[in-house]
């Protein structure tokens, strides 16, 4: 079995992480106060879109930084 060796993380890689987290707070208040009740099925598709691309570009950062870091 291969020996997992620790890589130190870098300040790169910690201000990629703040920038994720500032864009999912402001993500989430799309859908924070809903409308009559209820969230119109646009912002809702909206919504799910926007948070599919962002985790989707910080799958591939991590993996990416993972791999030639």
């Amino acid at each position: 079995m291969k020996k997992i060796i620790a890589k130190p993380v870098g300040m790169f890689e910690l201000f990629y992480d703040l920038v994720f987290v500032y864009a999912i707070s402001k993500i989430t208040a799309m859908v924070h106060y809903p409308v009559n009740g209820g969230i119109p099925l646009v912002t809702l598709l909206q919504f799910l879109f926007v948070v599919i691309v962002v985790l989707q570009i910080w799958l591939f950062q991590a993996l990416y930084f993972n791999r030639y870091s």
